[in-house]
């Protein structure tokens, strides 16, 4: 039977502790010349009925202590039996280990964290290898930014970046880092060493992905993953945080937030507390979320109260919404920015008419979008009325909404300028020209903006009517009129309009009429822009009812409401992601803690407002090279990248071994992980046994058990009289 040793030095060494005393012992012991005496005879006789049986007991011992010895030192250095490195001699290793550190590393279990258990399973097999083995560590997240590089001889360099593994709050790429250990195991240094690949992962929904083809590894590549531990209990996630005013009042101070929770993991009933602050809430809220058995998700309303804000307060308002720490601790809170409460500014690009004797029903397109949009006294927004002659990019620079009544009449120059308004985060609404049919404004404006619309060039009649259809598309523009737009639209008809294909952008609808044609879209600018709404019909009496109908005041007062929707969705992303930031003059984002004590790191942002990678969530700070505050944006997790949501098994192992076809679980969990896979690629993974198994707990219980005997031994033939001492007379 072949054998080897793991550790070949332990063993020599065990060999030279039986040898070398004996050795020495036989070189050095010293000769005595005989001297014969009268009482000689006397003494050889005694002694020659004795040293036959003393010899024999000598040598036994002798035998006993050295294959205690030789035991011992053996099972230290771990021989294999049955490998064929005994006869062809032991072939170096390169071991590439790929560690997950993304985000659903983080998941809690029994014993740690996923992470934890990991980076321990891979130290053991890294802690095997030999003198000569090679080994690379690469982690999900920075295996790019790191570079993969050679493998090493260097085993500690491995062992200390083990050591310093962290859960990181960014996706991981699992498949990328297969392929930059792919490169690794291609290299020149591994040519003519047996080749391994160790997957250390919880293998959880978040880390894997979307699987994708199998990574071409080079040929006799043998892999190994970690068994998939036990899923620790039910895990539930925040996956919306949105704040709620009263309808028709973009101004108005948020009076509730609204959270939505999902099941990420478990089907039970599950209950949990949710709890709501902000910096200038008056006292954190909290509420209670109950989750009956197989219900993935509900929506709750936490009621808020703001308290006023002095010159001296955050720049920018925002809340935090966190349930009770559960088996992903990531994915438990989320983080909003809060429109602001000051006055919006609407811009209304119309010509100015002075004729008092005009009635209602001749009242220009700008009056009736001013009325709509400042109907009380004190207005919620303040209406600035320009000639379209004076609509330049200072006027732009100080709105917040712009109300083009008269596009036919912007110039090249002024379309640039508009479209570098809705590039900052403005938001802009376009309307027919209400005298006239012709609109050849049409293809300046998509060509622009880059909408992929197609528009009519002259207004077409609508004969006999068409009212505004009482089931309109969902969308988040009017949803917090949702519930009276049934009643308020079908009160409006069309009785002419600028006809509108919006193939291929099938969402750009947000009101139909009846017979479906659109009456209002909307365009969203990409990278965080700002957006577009379209009116296909003029704010003329002529054109359809809707100034004199009651939907006219919300519908206007929603799309401006919507461009501070959408300046604010503008400061909010995911972690992992750039940030666009629009704020002039702000070089870094500096992370804040939800005490208020700040973080250490700051994101730099270049000069074109964009930022770099932000790996942390939470409110970070725009600041100036001052160190002024000029606003926060929010960075929220990664959902899908935090789900522990468990894979099967098989799955996972078809993908590892699909071009390897040499796979094996190790680690706990590794036999139910085997137990869930098919036969053939059960097969495959028992062929991959290691090259021998070990003898080393068999010498150790030879140890244990010639020690005893020793014992015992050298007690016996030790030949000792006990004496005591006799009393004197």
């Amino acid at each position: 039977m072949n054998a080897t040793f793991a550790s070949p030095g332990l063993a020599w060494a065990a060999a030279a502790a039986v040898v070398l005393p004996v050795l020495i012992h036989l070189l050095l012991r010293r000769r005595r010349r005989p001297v014969e005496w009268a009482a000689m005879d006397l003494l050889r006789e005694a002694i020659r009925r004795v040293e036959r049986r003393r010899r024999v007991e000598r040598w036994l011992l002798l035998a006993v202590r050295c294959a205690l010895v030789a035991c011992a030192g053996f099972a230290i250095a771990e021989p294999l039996v049955g490998a064929p490195e005994a006869v062809q001699g032991r072939r170096p290793r390169t071991l590439v280990v790929v560690l997950d550190d993304s985000a659903a590393s983080g998941e809690r279990l029994a014993d740690g964290t996923a992470l934890g258990r990991s980076v321990a399973l891979a130290r053991e097999e890294i802690e095997r290898l030999a003198d000569g083995d090679r080994v690379a560590v690469l982690t999900t997240t920075s295996f790019a930014s790191a570079g993969p590089g050679p493998a090493s001889l260097e085993r500690r360099a491995s062992l200390d970046r083990l050591r310093g593994a962290v859960t990181r709050p960014v996706p991981g790429d699992l498949a990328g880092a297969l392929s930059a250990a792919t490169a690794v195991l291609a290299a020149p240094e591994s040519d003519g060493t047996d080749r391994e690949l160790l997957v250390a992962s919880a293998f959880r929904s978040g880390s894997v992905g979307a699987m994708p083809s199998p990574v071409p590894l080079p040929a006799g590549t043998a892999v190994s993953a970690t068994g998939m531990p036990a899923a620790g209990g039910p895990n539930l996630r925040i996956d919306a945080l949105a704040a709620e005013r009263m309808a028709g009042a973009p101004g108005a101070p948020v009076q509730a937030v609204s959270v939505t929770v999902t099941r990420d993991r478990g089907d039970g009933p599950l209950r949990a507390r949710l709890a709501v602050q902000g910096p200038t809430l008056s006292a954190p809220a909290s509420r209670d979320i109950e989750l009956a058995a197989g219900e993935r998700s509900r929506t709750v309303r936490v009621a808020v109260s703001e308290r006023a804000l002095d010159a001296s307060g955050p720049s920018r308002r925002w809340v935090a919404a966190s349930i009770d720490g559960d088996a992903q601790p990531l994915d438990d809170a989320r983080h909003a920015v809060l429109p602001a409460t000051d006055r919006l500014r609407a811009l209304v690009v119309d010509r100015r008419t002075f004729d008092p004797a005009a009635g209602i029903d001749r009242l220009p397109a700008g009056d009736w979008v001013a009325r709509a949009l400042a109907p009380g006294d004190p207005a919620q927004v303040e209406v600035v009325t320009v000639d379209p002659a004076a609509l330049d990019a200072r006027a732009l620079a100080a709105a917040d909404t712009v109300a083009l009544l008269q596009p036919r009449q912007a110039s090249p120059g002024q379309w640039e300028a508009i479209r570098a308004f809705v590039d900052r985060g403005g938001s802009l609404v376009v309307t027919p020209a209400a005298d006239g049919t012709a609109q050849g404004w049409t293809p300046a404006f998509l060509s622009q903006f880059g909408i992929p619309w197609r528009v009519g060039l002259e207004a077409q009649e609508i004969d006999p009517s068409v009212s505004l259809a009482e089931e309109q598309p969902a969308g988040s523009m009017f949803a917090s009129i949702a519930g009276e737009l049934g009643q308020l639209a079908p009160s409006v008809e069309a009785f002419r309009a600028l006809p509108v294909d919006p193939s291929p952008d099938v969402r750009a609808a947000r009101l139909v009429l009846r017979d479906g044609r659109p009456f209002l879209l909307a365009w969203e600018m990409p990278a965080g822009g700002g957006s577009v709404a379209f009116l296909t019909v003029a704010m003329d009496v002529s054109w359809s009812t809707l100034p004199l109908k009651p939907l006219m005041v919300p519908l206007w007062q929603e799309l401006v409401a919507e461009g501070r929707r959408r300046a604010v969705d503008g400061l909010r992303f995911t972690v992992g992601s750039r940030a666009r930031i629009r704020l002039p003059g702000v070089p870094a984002l500096r992370p804040l803690e939800q005490d208020g004590t700040g973080a250490a790191r700051s994101v730099p942002v270049a000069a074109g407002g964009m930022s770099s990678a932000v790996d942390t969530t939470g409110i970070l700070e725009a600041v100036d090279a001052s160190g002024t505050v000029r606003g926060v944006v929010a960075c929220n997790p990664d959902l899908d990248a935090c789900s522990v949501d468990p894979v099967p098994a098989e799955r996972v192992q078809r993908w590892l071994a699909g071009s390897a076809g040499n796979f094996r679980w190790i680690g706990p969990g590794a036999a139910a992980a085997d137990a869930a896979t098919d036969t053939s690629t059960g097969a495959a993974a028992r062929g991959n046994a290691p090259a021998g198994e070990s003898a080393a707990a068999m010498l150790l219980a030879a140890a244990i058990a010639l020690a005893l005997a020793e014992a015992f031994l050298a007690r016996r033939f030790s030949h000792a009289i006990r004496t005591t001492a006799e009393a004197s007379p």
